[in-house]
């Protein structure tokens, strides 16, 4: 049963519903302890047993994808990976490579956006980007033909940084229909 052992809050279900519904791309610029990156662990893994493909979350820097998101434990003391994808649904985990391969045949990873070059031949179809506002947005525009490609999905999820890559981001969101864009 997806998602293992969490409910969405409240504020979560607008971004949930928009990308369990086919959405494909999302902008959640969420205040602190909102749940971001939950969420989109959660989401992405829903996602993954829906479409068979590579999935990535993608930080601004890789030993932060280790310590944040891999090595993470949450509130209640569980590893966040655990929560998310229970060892049920696994058939190989890597841990030098920060990723799991799933049994319904997708591949999940923790991916930095700080060495986006080494990601060159991957064909992702859905790429969460977290933390967004300060990472390297070169990631987005070298990722962006690869999911418009094969039909894939982007979410961009982070606080607010001030006016820069992040900001400009959710202004072209906000004037596409075909986003789901919300402020928190």
């Amino acid at each position: 049963m997806l998602p293992h052992e969490w409910q969405p809050r409240q504020h979560q279900l607008n971004l949930w519903r928009f990308m369990a519904g086919g959405g494909s791309r999302a902008v959640a610029v969420w205040h602190r302890r909102a749940g971001k990156d939950s969420t989109a662990l959660n989401l992405t893994c829903h996602l993954a047993h829906q479409r068979k493909g590579t999935y990535w979350h993608l930080l601004p820097e890789k030993e932060q994808a280790r310590k944040a998101v891999w090595n993470g434990i949450d509130k209640l003391g569980r590893r966040i990976i655990d929560q998310v994808f229970p060892d049920e649904i696994r058939t190989k985990t890597l841990d030098q490579e920060m990723l799991i391969q799933l049994k319904c045949g997708s591949i999940w990873q923790v991916v930095g956006a700080d060495n986006y070059n080494s990601l060159v031949g991957s064909n992702p179809v859905g790429v969460v980007f977290s933390e967004y506002s300060v990472g390297n947005p070169a990631a987005w525009d070298y990722l962006r033909p690869i999911l418009a490609e094969n039909g894939g999905w982007a979410i961009f999820i982070y606080t607010t940084r001030g006016k820069n890559h992040g900001y400009d981001l959710y202004q072209t969101a906000k004037s596409n229909p075909d986003w789901f864009v919300e402020l928190l």
